[in-house]
């Protein structure tokens, strides 16, 4: 049994509320929608183009997509995750101990020293 798993058990969080929740809490929202629509503009605009979007206060909208069942056994498998997948975690796991009236908690707490899963490199064209 995995680092998250035994967490989990500890604090009797079932992996279908973290599913659920996270699918909530990455959703996208009315505020999120306009920030994608203004960073889109920003890009196509000759003069903002070459501003980058903190000059313009322009801040990252939410990915829109919530942890995958498969994501969720890898994590209680100990197996190695993408930052983003642990970040998506720690904010469910952050949010469900809110409401039961704990802290909050950091990702090395929940998973460990677990090898981060990068991909294959890509080879640069040489000049």
């Amino acid at each position: 049994m995995g680092a998250f798993q035994q967490f989990l058990n500890e604090k009797q969080i079932s992996s279908d509320t973290l599913l659920r929740l996270s699918r909530q809490l990455e959703a996208h929202g009315e505020a999120d929608r306009v920030l994608v629509r203004k960073r889109s503009g920003k890009r196509r605009d000759k003069e903002t183009q070459g501003k980058s979007y903190t000059e313009l206060e322009l801040g990252k909208p939410k990915s829109g997509r919530g942890i995958s069942s498969q994501q969720m056994q890898a994590a209680l498998g100990d197996q190695p995750l993408p930052p983003r997948v642990r970040g998506k975690l720690v904010r469910a796991v952050n949010a469900v101990l809110a409401k039961q009236g704990g802290g909050s908690v950091a990702a090395t707490a929940l998973f460990g020293e677990v090898k981060v899963r990068r991909g294959d490199a890509v080879k640069k064209a040489a000049s």
